[in-house]
Parts: C-alpha cells; sequence; structure tokens
C-alpha cells in the first residue's frame, strides 16, 4: 500500500504539491530520537515575552536555492519538519542519523518524525509543511516559543536524491527582528548514493523504499557525481541549498 502511495507523491512533487506523509512509528526510544547533547555549544536562550503573552511567534521562511534547470529539477524539498524545542540536537552531524530522520532523507516520510516530537515533552511546538518546496520558490511556517523551549529546528528531504536532506537543528533564535542561516545539503549516512533511478523516490525517477542500507554518521553531502542516473547538470547543486530566515512576530 505504501508502495502505491509514494507513486502518488511522485506525481504530485512534479506539479508542486504533496500530501503529508504518514508511516509506520518506530519502536525506538525517544532518547534515540531527542538525544541530549553532548557538547557545549547550546547556550541558554532566555526570551523576552510581550506583554500579556506566554509565549513568542517566530516566521519561519525556507527557501529553496538549488537551480531550476527543468521542472521539478534540480531538487525539490519535501514538506519540512520544524520545532521549537529544549536544549538538545534532534540531529548532528558527525553523529548517526535517528531513524525517524532517515524516513524524512530517504523517503520524504515526514510522519514518525512528527509524531516522535509531538509526543516529546523535551519539544513545544511542532509544525509540518503543506507542500513541497521547489527550485527557486519558498514555504513560509508558523512556530511558537517559550520558555525553556528556546532552539529550534528544521529538516526536509531534497527529494531527487538518495538519502540527502537540509536542516540544522538547535537553530537559536534572534531576540528582535530577523536572522538568516544558509543551509547545506546533508547525507544522513543511512542509504548508498548509488544515483540510481531505481533507488530514488523523486519525480526523477519514481522509486519509493527502495535502498541499498548503509550506517554511516551524518556528514555534509558530496553532491551528485554521475555515477548512476542523475546528471550532474540537471540535479546538481553548488554551495548552501537552503535559506532560512527566521523572523521574530512578536
Amino acid at each position: 500500500m505504501r508502495f502505491y502511495f509514494f507513486l502518488f507523491i511522485s506525481a504530485l512533487l512534479a506539479v508542486g504539491l504533496i500530501s503529508c506523509s504518514e508511516g509506520q512509528l518506530p519502536t525506538t526510544a525517544e532518547s534515540d530520537v531527542v538525544s541530549e547533547a553532548d557538547d557545549l555549544t547550546l547556550e541558554d536562550a532566555p526570551l523576552s515575552l510581550a506583554k500579556g503573552h506566554s509565549t513568542a511567534l517566530f516566521e519561519l521562511k525556507l527557501e529553496n536555492l538549488t537551480p531550476a534547470t527543468a521542472d521539478g529539477a534540480s531538487q525539490p524539498f519535501s514538506p519540512p519538519v520544524i520545532a521549537s524545542h529544549g536544549k538538545f540536537r534532534i540531529f548532528q552531524p558527525g553523529k548517526r542519523a535517528p531513524k525517524e530522520l532517515a524516513y524524512i532523507a530517504e523517503d520524504a516520510i515526514n510522519g514518525p518524525m512528527v509524531e516522535r516530537l509531538s509526543k516529546s515533552r523535551k519539544v513545544f511546538d511542532v509544525v509540518e509543511g503543506d507542500a513541497v518546496i521547489l527550485p527557486g520558490s519558498s514555504g513560509t511556517y508558523m512556530l511558537e516559543l517559550k520558555h525553556g523551549y528556546t532552539y529550534i529546528s528544521v529538516m526536509a528531504m531534497l527529494v531527487n536524491s538518495n538519502d540527502a536532506f537540509t536542516g540544522k537543528s538547535g537553530i537559536k533564535p534572534p531576540r528582535k527582528g530577523s536572522a538568516e542561516h544558509y543551509l547545506w545539503a546533508l547525507d544522513a549516512g543511512t542509504e548508498a548514493n548509488t544515483e540510481k533511478a531505481s533507488d530514488i523516490p523523486g519525480p526523477c525517477c519514481g522509486s519509493p523504499e527502495v535502498r541499498v542500507p548503509t550506517h554511516e554518521k551524518i556528514r555534509k553531502h558530496r553532491g551528485i557525481k554521475g555515477t548512476g542516473d542523475l546528471d550532474p547538470a540537471i540535479y546538481g547543486w553548488r554551495g548552501p541549498v537552503a535559506k532560512l530566515t527566521i523572523t521574530r512576530v512578536h
């Protein structure tokens, strides 16, 4: 059933729309998903709340910077998952990706991550995008923060890839005004980068849930190399793939 569901998603991606993905929730413990950061780079970020408000509201604009080389190319983003949370990282380069992130990075399945974060007491607000973000376009989302939940994380798949995604975890928002963050493509390390049409779910290929599993750590993605069926001139990118603008509303 999920196979036909993803064939439907591939068709929607080609016209710039996508349904909210669902998937079976893995049975991993919460610590596998939202483990406490073992580094000390995160610092407390107290919020100054407006009178009469118990929360702070932020607007997040995620722009797709990959080149629009053809219809649906080079790299549409899947509807992102965005969360406000406490002092930890949902994912971190140099560490292994949690299974819920692998679902996103490999097949644009948001359901397991959304459900896990929504159930976590360490997370305050969870937002899921309702449409794909095509190259040259953007999506805008509203997110609430409050004292003790002053960090932001963003995740979205580059759908014409094996397991490339973009995002960042543990972002400190601006106290006022706006802040811009340029985001690189990351390799989830959970699937081999075969670049074969038979292994990729996006509109280029239409092959969901087919993978050559690997057990690597999250790292910066090396880009499309042309070793399989993907032409780097159409599906490749250079530099950051996304621009995230965070603006405080109140």
